[in-house]
């Protein structure tokens, strides 16, 4: 079995996507450890902002994560998801 050559992409980063102009979707792997979720979702709450959908799966060890919030600044978007990817068990963008 052959691997795909790695991408220059912090191992700790979160992908922001947008998906129209005030909408954002973050995108992230994580450790499937109980406080990842919480974690991320408590950011969101300090900073008065409710998700507008959040998706999580578990597989093995692995828990893959999207966000999505509407009405955020691009800066806004910028700082949010650099304070997801700063969270203990964040993993890497997918």
């Amino acid at each position: 079995m052959t691997t795909a050559p790695s991408t220059a992409v912090p191992s700790s980063a979160v992908l922001a996507l947008k998906r129209n102009h005030s909408t954002v979707r973050y995108c992230f792997e994580a450790d499937a450890e109980p406080a990842v979720l919480p974690r991320a979702l408590e950011l969101l709450a300090r900073r008065g902002l409710v998700p507008a959908r959040v998706f999580a799966q578990a597989d093995d060890d692995l828990l893959s994560v999207e966000i999505e919030v509407e009405g955020l600044a691009s800066d806004v978007a910028d700082h949010v998801g650099r304070c997801l990817s700063q969270i203990v068990g964040v993993r890497q963008v997918f």
